[in-house]
């Protein structure tokens, strides 16, 4: 369990922002309460796969309520649950990993909308790596001209990623993902600021394993469908993680 209260202030906004940033404006308290719990079956060896999962998965469900009797200016309810599942592969340190997650954000009380900043947003390294991050989501543009990502309440996520053996502490991985965020909350229909059906991506990496240091992760991530706002043509990501982070 969890308490937070932030302070949000969305300043010097550019006079051509979309409205969206625009009604942001000045400083909004946030106060909400989180709940998570996760089953974890994991299963580890050290000889060829150290760190890394070779058996097993892992289930959470997230959880959180901002405002109401928690007081604050915003209030809002968030939903995400996610799975990832390990297997041996087809030789001696193989594995393969799967996992797909999901979530909903949406208003309730006196607010009518989430704000921008605690919606949800794909692309990055743990998520959709042929992206920029925060890159993958609804967009609005502006009298100006001018568009940005405004995030949206609801979204799905999937990845496969097989990993080898190279050396001892390094490995070579190849992966792909696919995912998207719609604005309405408890709706996959499309809007006129959504950016398709799904964007995905396929991609290879390396995990090295540094003992002075920990694990390391480099992918390189390259888009396969996606809309022409996200202007990418492959892009690395580095973690000093092996994990995804839910």
């Amino acid at each position: 369990m969890s308490y937070t209260i932030e302070n949000v202030g969305i300043i010097n906004v550019a006079q051509d922002a979309p409205p969206t940033i625009q009604n942001e404006k000045g400083n909004r308290l946030v106060s909400k309460v989180g709940l998570s719990l996760a089953f974890d079956t994991r299963k580890y060896e050290t000889e060829y796969v150290a760190f890394v999962p070779v058996g097993g998965q892992r289930t959470e469900l997230r959880t959180e309520l901002a405002g109401g009797p928690f007081g604050g200016d915003t209030d809002f309810y968030k939903l995400e649950l996610g799975s990832s599942w390990y297997f041996k592969g087809f030789f001696e340190g193989n594995i393969l990993e799967v996992g797909a997650r999901g979530g909903v954000v949406n208003n309730y009380g006196d607010s009518t909308s989430v704000p921008f900043f605690d919606r949800f947003f794909l692309g990055g390294l743990d998520t959709l790596r042929g992206y920029r991050l925060r890159q993958v989501g609804p967009h609005e543009t502006s009298s100006a001209g001018v568009t940005e990502r405004i995030g949206g309440d609801t979204y799905w996520f999937a990845s496969a990623e097989y990993s080898i053996p190279i050396i001892q502490h390094l490995r070579f991985a190849v992966f792909y993902d696919i995912g998207m965020v719609y604005q309405d909350a408890f709706s996959f229909s499309q809007r006129n600021n959504d950016t398709g059906i799904y964007n995905d991506n396929y991609g290879f990496g390396i995990r090295l394993n540094i003992p002075q240091l920990g694990p390391l992760r480099l992918d390189y991530g390259i888009p396969i469908k996606s809309d022409p706002m996200n202007k990418s043509n492959g892009r690395f990501q580095f973690s000093v993680s092996y994990d995804r982070p839910f």
